[in-house]
């Protein structure tokens, strides 16, 4: 398996970044020379064209607060698309660590004395949210990305 690179649709091959154009180049120019030894410039062609057809390209303008792109930063380091990219890559792997609830969602029970809890998902990021069931809230935020969700009395 080499290394792909999906933004430049680019595959590494013996010590080069290589496109579909060039990989199909090579194989022509090593045809043209009647040299039919070219089945690892195949093999990377139909690597990238597997990976290339497997991807699926999204732009988007994403707006966050200063100190949400410094947690970005801190993440990812890098360019803002590299951060980003890291960013989602983690969250979609499971990589990505929840913050803990505060303590008012998380309510007062100790270990010995478990209280029900309600799940809801977070409107922006999907998150779970835990809360007593016993507790009576409005509105809850999530301790991930900050959005809040108004729930019916």
């Amino acid at each position: 398996m080499s290394e792909i690179d999906l933004q430049e649709a680019k595959i590494s091959f013996e010590g080069g970044w290589l496109s579909a154009q060039d990989l199909t180049k090579k194989i022509q120019e090593k045809m043209d020379a009647g040299d039919m030894k070219f089945s690892s410039l195949a093999a990377a062609l139909e690597e990238l064209n597997k990976a290339l057809e497997n991807s699926q390209k999204i732009e988007t303008k994403i707006v966050i607060l200063k100190e949400q792109y410094k947690k970005l930063k801190a993440f990812g380091g890098g360019d803002d698309r590299d951060c980003v990219l890291k960013a989602i890559k983690a969250f979609i792997e499971g990589g990505v660590q929840k913050k803990p609830a505060p303590e008012s969602w998380a309510g007062t029970a100790t270990k010995s004395e478990e209280k029900k809890k309600k799940i809801f998902k977070c409107p922006k990021c999907k998150a779970n949210i835990e809360i007593a069931e016993d507790e009576e809230l409005t509105e809850i935020q999530c301790p991930l990305c900050q959005a809040i969700r108004h729930l019916k009395s």
